[in-house]
């Protein structure tokens, strides 16, 4: 029997911390103690107390679970929870929403059921949180936050908010954020929480990056008679992963069953490293009803068969012609033909993932972001065979150990090129597009009636705080860059950028542009 002093020590260790445990917990966990050596006894209860504040508890009342899996992890620090996932793959409905919270000053994590075909007022939001996003964001920044009391700031630039220049009828240079409408045909304007003013671009000079109608920016110029005229027009500033991280600790923002960030998990961390050959192949366009995009894949898993990938992940159109009446049937026999050529590789269908990305034009749903995964009636053969078969929707997350992955199968580039109000004549049309969408925190960031978006779920496609790789698999040429410590690639068409792909070895953060010779299988 544990003696009153022990229990008192016990109960006032969790108390310090700020937690609540009964008294019947509190003799539990001294009769646990007295196992323990008596002069290892505090040190072994304060990591107990340390990792029962890491399961971010709703409350400060300890239950019996909460203590269960704080002693496992005291005893098995090395061994994984069943929600630290090595691999895992986010359902773009599964994703957290993050919006600004004007009554905590801060962001915060919220969860949105799934509805495709939700009310109007969905709709009027979609900017509105875009925008907040990014305003919010921008005033915490260096560069935009005002000096304190007394202290003398030289280079400080100061937001000011529409709403200040309709009142107060100020004139002169400012600088205004705000989002960039078309209200009347041929004239822009500039649109905040508070109102709208109307703006001349004739002289501006426009900054790197894809600036079209419906991007949020910071405009700089002359404001009189109602009129701004701008001289300097931009992005916003892009936040680093680790600043955008302040408001939400070790909660986890980027989705999955864990609910912490297991960006931060030391356990997964070693995992990664240790795993120095893990990679994971990125392949567009798979047309699984083209004979020689089959051969030369079967080429790809002889490659690897000895050194079988995490996962592949596969991107659409997964025909080679438009969705018509023979498309539900093409894709069976593709993909029972591509199950029969995984199986004659028994290392790669036992140890791989096989993650499946639609696109646009495949089967089962609308044109509509986020994107539904391939019909179950179509897949249910296919992932009954190989075990590793992920179908998810478009955009997903990927998780790997400690690297967050965002996967896009949409033409997003060539839209945004077509659509800047601005080409850019210098520089890469990669970095440029990679700042844009890092800027703007944001996958798809053009109006509605160009990237159609389900009006609820349009924070799934929001990249705040920003990841480790996001792969934009469109039609252009492959490419790789990095904007804010996060790589931006594009694999390419597999049947028309000579059978390439893309590696990404998350252990060495490296991306590696990898082909298929014709020599190979004599195609």
């Amino acid at each position: 029997m544990a003696d009153d002093k022990l229990i008192k020590q016990v109960h006032s260790t969790f108390s310090l911390y700020g937690l609540v445990l009964s008294r019947k917990l509190s003799v539990s966990l001294a009769k646990e103690l007295l196992n323990v050596e008596e002069d290892k006894r505090l040190s072994w209860l304060t990591q107990i107390v340390e990792k029962v504040l890491t399961q971010n508890l709703n409350d400060p009342h300890v239950t019996v679970e909460n203590l269960k899996l704080a002693i496992e992890e005291c005893i098995r620090p090395d061994t994984l929870k069943a929600t630290e996932t090595v691999l895992n793959v986010i359902d773009a409905f599964d994703i957290p929403k993050i919006k600004y919270d004007l009554n905590k000053k801060k962001f915060i994590l919220s969860t949105v059921a799934p509805d495709l075909y939700a009310e109007a007022q969905y709709k009027s939001e979609i900017f509105k949180n875009r925008f907040e996003l990014l305003w919010y964001r921008t005033l915490r920044h260096e560069l935009f936050n005002p000096p304190r009391l007394g202290e003398k700031k030289d280079d400080w630039i100061e937001l000011v908010p529409i709403e200040h220049l309709l009142s107060e009828s100020k004139t002169g240079n400012i600088c205004v954020m705000g989002l960039l409408t078309q209200l009347t045909e041929g004239q822009f304007y500039l649109e905040d929480m508070g109102g709208t003013i109307k703006i001349d671009l004739r002289r501006a000079n426009f900054q790197d990056g894809l600036i079209m109608e419906a991007s949020v920016v910071i405009a700089n110029g002359d404001y009189r008679d109602g009129v701004l005229y701008v001289e300097e027009l931009g992005f916003p500033p892009a936040e680093s992963s680790y600043n955008a991280r302040v408001d939400f600790g070790d909660a986890n923002t980027f989705g999955g069953p864990h609910n912490l960030s297991l960006k931060f998990s030391e356990k997964l961390k070693h995992y990664e490293e240790s795993n120095k050959d893990g990679m994971i192949i990125f392949v567009s366009e798979v047309w699984l009803d083209d004979i020689t995009v089959l051969q030369k894949f079967r080429t790809m898993l002889a490659g690897y068969a000895e050194c079988p990938p995490i996962a592949f992940v596969l991107c659409g159109h997964f025909l080679s012609f438009p969705a018509n009446i023979t498309s539900a049937h093409k894709l069976k026999e593709g993909l029972k033909d591509l199950r029969d050529m995984i199986m004659q590789y028994p290392s790669i269908k036992e140890s791989s993932k096989f993650i499946f990305v639609p696109a646009s034009d495949d089967v089962g749903s609308p044109k509509i972001l986020p994107r539904s995964p391939l019909p179950k009636y179509i897949t249910e053969n296919f992932r009954k065979n190989i075990p590793g078969a992920i179908f998810t929707t478009n955009p997903c997350r990927i998780q790997y150990c400690t690297k967050e992955i965002v996967v896009i199968r949409e033409d997003i580039l060539t839209k945004m090129c077509r659509n800047t109000l601005n080409f850019p004549h210098t520089g890469n049309i990669y970095d440029h597009y990679a700042k844009s969408i890092i800027c703007q925190s944001h996958l798809t960031p053009l109006s509605l009636s160009i990237v159609p978006i389900y009006w609820k779920h349009d924070h799934a496609l929001q990249i705040n705080p920003t990841p480790d790789l996001i792969v934009s698999a469109d039609k252009f040429e492959s490419y790789e860059t990095k904007h804010s410590n996060c790589h931006i690639i594009n694999p390419g068409l597999f049947p028309k950028n000579d059978h390439s792909f893309k590696v990404y070895v998350p252990s060495l953060d490296l991306i590696e542009h990898c082909a298929i010779p014709k020599d190979m299988d004599g195609i």
